[in-house]
């Protein structure tokens, strides 16, 4: 049976004219209304493309789980929405908190840039787990998720699709909040992106 493997990152957690801040493990924000949307989007498409999955896997933080909980109410799946803490956002020490403007202002714009472009961690900064832990957990995942038949829904935050995608493609690429990528499992084993940072409307 085809193994597909369906990445979410969760919707907004910033209403218009907040302050938006570098959110990570220790920032549990709740979804905006804008949020909410955007997960019953995702599940909208779904329920069109008929990519309905046997089984949903999500971070334990506020933002993950109420993404997950509403799309699993829409495709109307009987399994309940199974809270991995490998999925859990990275923490990002003394940088979690803080505006962009305020990082740079305090490590320098350099540091910032690289991070967002790179996934190169700032020098001074310890940002949890370690690049070896988590290439490790995110590695473990993707292992278990290609024993699971038909459709794997996973919803997690960006530093942790960041480093899946590394592992799968050889680069750190971004996923925007309530955008969703697409892998499946080729014939050697091996996870390959069909679709990568796609608003829901566009799969």
């Amino acid at each position: 049976m085809t193994r597909t493997l369906v990445l979410c990152r969760h919707g907004n957690t910033f209403n218009p004219g907040e302050k938006v801040v570098m959110v990570g493990a220790r920032q549990d924000l709740a979804l905006t209304p804008v949020g909410k949307a955007q997960a019953a989007a995702v599940g909208q498409s779904l329920v069109r493309l008929e990519l309905i999955p046997g089984q949903i896997i999500t971070g334990p933080l506020q933002r993950t789980r109420e993404f997950a909980e509403i799309i699993s109410e829409l495709v109307g799946t009987a399994h309940a929405v199974k809270v991995d803490p490998r999925l859990t956002e990275l923490d990002y020490g003394a940088w979690g908190g803080l505006s962009d403007d305020e990082i740079g202002k305090q490590w320098g714009p350099e540091a910032l840039q690289l991070w967002q472009a790179d996934a190169i961690r700032p020098q001074g900064v310890t940002f949890l787990p370690s690049e070896q832990e988590l290439e490790k957990e995110v590695r473990a995942l993707l292992a278990e998720c290609a024993l699971l038949e038909g459709v794997t829904l996973v919803v997690t935050s960006n530093g942790r699709l960041r480093e899946l995608s590394r592992i799968v493609s050889g680069s750190p690429s971004k996923v925007r909040t309530g955008h969703v990528s697409v892998l499946t499992l080729g014939e050697q084993g091996a996870w390959q992106i069909l679709r990568w940072d796609c608003a829901p409307e566009t799969l």
